[in-house]
């Protein structure tokens, strides 16, 4: 029986690589672009085949899959990086450790092992993103700012087993304690049995008799929930942005931007979660339900919807203060306008009923003097003034009454 056992680590981590919002990834153009791609570079595979006519041809391999690439330069490093749509990767990496370790400096040693490959692999992965980007001639790919080091969220740690280490027991005290702390701390007893292969709940994971390749379904499935969760967590991040400007920036415009390109991005994540659910593995689909559902993910989005609310409802709030602001303006503005207006008209009556009344021959047509005009033109012009200002008042007064009702 080995000494060593395997340490499968899997991190997901920020990179400025994403398919533009919207852009179909089954079409014919997108599956061309992807297989390009990777043709051009020795370091990249790509996956789903534009020649492909139609979907379910086999029920034992998933029918499409989402990963824009995966990524490998073994003359660097061991780690393969999953590479998936909304800026995130998955690095896998495997390493070997002495089996009389203590679960403690397993973790503590893979995750720190796995920091020092990824950030050493990162760079060179980032330099051949800058070639490979300008052959996408659509924009269907949009590449953000190049960061100056690796962002990884967390390390989830598989401990690789075979069937015959099961029977040691060093490795059952092992197994025992990797999982004491995980949802399910009773799988381990069942895997010292032989009840089951595999146990894989919170960030330390068990699976028994693996591939020797990256192609466990067991460990594909748990990639894909990475990149689900971490992505869902993404847009959570984005929306709380969006809030924190809503409340504190005065930049309404740039808010709503800010809000409008998250909330498409959160529902657009969710759709694609449920439409890619169809083309899985029947295996892998229950696996990943049961997955994302021992981590609470439908809480996650279900506050990730919540958070479009309560930015919604205060970008609202802050359009209608801008309304009423507006509102106000434009009555004053009214006010004024109505205040001249009766002002010009008092002005104009005296002048007319004053020059009609010096100068008879203006109303030589009328059997009389018109007893309207010479009454006016015997008011006092302050008095007629006053009453102007008093009419714009009473319209104020009365404009006021009628819209409070």
């Amino acid at each position: 029986m080995s000494k060593e056992i395997i340490i499968k680590t899997v991190s997901p981590l920020y990179i400025p690589l994403s398919v533009t919002i919207g852009v179909d990834q089954s079409s014919i153009q997108y599956l061309e672009l992807i297989q390009g791609i990777a043709a051009s570079n020795e370091h990249c595979r790509a996956f789903n085949q534009p020649d492909v006519e139609h979907d379910y041809n086999t029920i034992d391999s998933d029918a499409r899959d989402i990963r824009i690439l995966t990524w490998h330069n073994a003359s660097i490093s061991p780690v393969v990086l999953h590479v998936f749509p909304n800026n995130v990767a998955i690095a896998e990496l495997d390493m070997a450790f002495d089996a009389s370790l203590t679960a403690e400096q397993i973790s503590e040693q893979c995750q720190a092992q796995t920091k020092l490959e990824i950030d050493n692999v990162y760079q060179a992965f980032l330099a051949e993103l800058k070639h490979l980007i300008p052959n996408d001639k659509n924009k269907m790919l949009r590449l953000n700012a190049m960061p100056e080091k690796a962002d990884i969220h967390w390390i989830a740690r598989f401990l690789m087993l075979e069937n015959a280490q099961l029977k040691n027991t060093t490795i059952q005290q092992l197994i025992r304690t990797w999982l004491k702390d995980t949802q399910t701390p009773q799988d381990a007893e069942a895997i010292i049995r032989g009840e089951r292969n595999y146990s894989i709940t919170w960030l330390q994971y068990i699976i028994v008799d693996g591939s020797k390749t990256h192609e466990d379904l067991r460990v594909n499935t748990m990639v894909l929930a990475q990149y689900y969760y971490t992505a869902q967590e993404n847009c959570n991040q984005l929306l709380k942005q969006a809030i924190d400007s809503a409340y504190n920036a005065n930049n309404l415009a740039k808010t709503q931007e800010k809000l409008s390109f998250a909330r498409v991005v959160t529902r657009l994540h969710l759709i694609d979660l449920h439409e890619h659910k169809k083309f899985l593995n029947r295996f892998k689909r229950k696996l990943l339900d049961d997955i994302l559902a021992s981590w609470d993910f439908n809480e996650v989005a279900a506050n990730g919807q919540r958070m479009i609310e309560i930015c919604s409802a205060r970008l609202e709030e802050s359009d209608n203060k801008r309304r009423e602001r507006s509102t106000v303006m434009t009555d004053l503005l009214l006010v004024t306008l109505s205040f001249f207006a009766v002002f010009e008209l008092s002005l104009y009556l005296t002048e007319f009923s004053r020059e009609m009344m010096s100068r008879p021959a203006l109303d030589y047509n009328d059997d009389n003097r018109s007893f309207f005009l010479e009454f006016i033109a015997e008011i006092d012009a302050d008095i007629m003034f006053s009453f102007g200002f008093g009419l714009t008042f009473a319209l104020v007064i009365l404009y006021k009454v009628m819209k409070g009702k």
